[in-house]
C-alpha cells in the first residue's frame, strides 16, 4: 500500500512541476506565434472581393464606384486618407491586372468586412511592375445592397530590421 501511495505522490508531483514550470504561448510575432483562425471568405463578402477585382481588371471605373458607398473612405499604410473616389481612378485609368489569394472574411448582420492578399500587375513608366499587398474592405448592407464603406490598401514591404 505504501508503493502505491509513494508511486502515486511522485506521480502528482510530476504532474505539478510539469504545469508550473511549463512555457506560457509567445504572444509576440514569429512563426510560434498563436493566430485565431479565421475562415475563408465567403457568401456576399467574397462575391465583393470578386466584383473588385473584375472592375479592375476591366478597367471598369463606374462599375467600381457603384460599390462604394456614397461616404465611403479610403486609408492608405501611411495614415492618409484620400477620397475613395481617387481610389478608383488611380486602379482603373491603367492596364493594371490584379490577382488575390488568402481571403478572410466575417459577417454581423448587415455588415462584414473581406480581406484578402493581392499580386498587383501594372505598367510603371513603360516597364513592368508587380505589387504585392493586403486589401481590407469594411462592408454594409443597406436596403439589401452591399456596399464597401471603407477601404484600407496596405503594400508588402520588408523592413529590414524584422527580415531574416
Amino acid at each position: 500500500m505504501k508503493r502505491i501511495s509513494a508511486f502515486f505522490t511522485v506521480f502528482i508531483m510530476a504532474i505539478a512541476c510539469t504545469v508550473l514550470f511549463a512555457k506560457p504561448p509567445q504572444m509576440g510575432g514569429g512563426k510560434h506565434m498563436h493566430h485565431m483562425q479565421i475562415p475563408p471568405a465567403s457568401g456576399e463578402m467574397l462575391h465583393i472581393a470578386n466584383e473588385v477585382v473584375s472592375a479592375i481588371n476591366h478597367q471598369n471605373a463606374a462599375e467600381l464606384n457603384k460599390l462604394l458607398a456614397p461616404d465611403a473612405v479610403y486609408l492608405d499604410e501611411d495614415g492618409h486618407a484620400p477620397p475613395a473616389r481617387a481610389w478608383v481612378h488611380k486602379l482603373t485609368m491603367g492596364k493594371e491586372h490584379m490577382t488575390i489569394s488568402s481571403t478572410h472574411s466575417q459577417m454581423w448582420g448587415d455588415a462584414g468586412w473581406v480581406s484578402f492578399d493581392y499580386t498587383l500587375k501594372q505598367d510603371y513608366k513603360g516597364k513592368p511592375l508587380t505589387l504585392l499587398g493586403t486589401a481590407d474592405f469594411v462592408c454594409r448592407n443597406e436596403n439589401g445592397k452591399w456596399q464597401i464603406q471603407m477601404v484600407h490598401g496596405a503594400l508588402k514591404q520588408t523592413v529590414a530590421a524584422f527580415a531574416k
